[in-house]
């Protein structure tokens, strides 16, 4: 198995931006084109399997090259060896060896079968120990990998037990570990048009429901319910519209999900600073995206949950029952003065659903 390794520096660390996850993303879905089989270490760190993929892109050099050209967005360090220790590693070494600290893009190659005699002359230093295990090393005075690589096993598994074992295949050039490819997320998306634009909320409705159903009906007999909708509003002269609906269960009711998007869509107009209705632009198009894809049949029982921290699933009822009765229908009585002298002044009824109820449920 060859293996490419791929680091990001700039997606790595405290210095990375907010939004370096959805941008890691992002390059592992180009990385798609090029290898069906790409882990994703942590952010800013990939692996991928480019096993027999010079018939169809050239050497391995040709192959990182590609790879570096699909995700050339960041400055990349790129490293190809037997197995997934060896290309990690070599990425992590082309920085030092290349010596150009600014160039966006460097990469190692380690040839088939050599990795023993390339890591022999390196410092054990960087092999992934634990701190006390480094102490242990400079105790019995080991400084290079071959000097670890040489030993006998029984001693080094005497000495370091399980975890000298291990450091001491990744010292050789061994690693048996399989790369475990990601599955990339599922995202189902319809758009519909409106010829001419749409200005009232019924044709909007309709639409929703429509769009909801032509996403939910293919995914019942896959036994898959989204956790999570998007609905996205172009709008006639205006910035896009969009409202994210996460839902605490998943669900394949498409009449639910369009009434609960709604009442969020309306929630949003309401808080921001409107103009009056006339002036509200025309509606050109209607998007949709369902994800969190998952079995709804693997939840366990609500008998068998445990009961604390259900807050988001009542308050994904109440939504229900305020979308299908209207608002205003649902009160709680909140205990505020229980000291009261008078028993109708130790509580008082607030609609389920304000800041204040919210507050004292939580």
């Amino acid at each position: 198995m060859r293996v490419l390794a791929l680091v990001w520096p700039t997606l790595r660390g405290e210095a990375a931006a907010p939004d370096a996850a959805a941008l890691f993303e992002a390059l592992l879905d180009r990385l798609d084109d090029l290898s069906p089989r790409i882990e994703a270490l942590e952010v800013g760190v990939a692996l991928v399997d480019v096993t027999g993929l010079e018939p169809m892109h050239g050497s391995e050099r040709q192959v990182a090259a590609r790879a570096v050209t699909l995700a050339d967005v960041y400055p990349v360090r790129a490293g190809i060896g037997d197995n997934r220790w060896l290309a990690a590693l070599a990425a992590r070494l082309v920085r030092a060896r290349s010596g150009d600290t600014t160039a966006r893009a460097a990469c190692l190659i380690l040839p088939p079968g050599e990795g023993r005699s390339t890591l022999a002359e390196l410092p054990i230093g960087l092999l992934p120990a634990e701190p006390a295990v480094r102490d242990r090393f400079s105790l019995f005075g080991l400084t290079s990998m071959g000097q670890l690589a040489g030993l006998p096993r029984s001693a080094v598994a005497a000495q370091f037990g399980a975890a000298g074992e291990r450091l001491q295949a990744l010292a050789r050039g061994e690693d048996p570990r399989p790369l475990v490819p990601r599955r990339r997320p599922e995202r189902l998306a319809t758009t519909v048009r409106f010829e001419p634009p749409a200005e009232g909320t019924t044709e909007i409705t309709l639409a929703l429901r429509r769009a909801a159903t032509s996403l939910t009906d293919p995914l019942r007999g896959r036994h898959l319910a989204p956790g999570r909708a998007t609905l996205t509003l172009h709008r006639e002269a205006a910035p896009p519209l969009t409202v994210t609906l996460a839902l605490p269960e998943p669900t394949t009711e498409p009449d639910w999900i369009a009434r609960l998007l709604l009442a969020r869509l309306e929630a949003e107009v309401r808080s921001r600073t409107a103009a009056a209705a006339d002036d509200e632009p025309r509606i050109t198009a209607l998007g949709l995206a369902l994800d969190r894809l998952t079995n709804p049949a693997a939840r366990q029982l609500p008998a068998f949950e445990p009961q604390a921290g259900r807050w988001e699933e009542l308050r994904w009822s109440l939504e229900r029952i305020g979308a299908r009765f209207g608002t205003g229908r649902l009160w709680q009585a909140v205990a505020d003065r229980p000291t009261a002298m008078l028993p109708e002044r130790q509580s008082r009824l607030v609609e389920i659903g304000t800041e204040t109820a919210g507050g004292q449920d939580e």
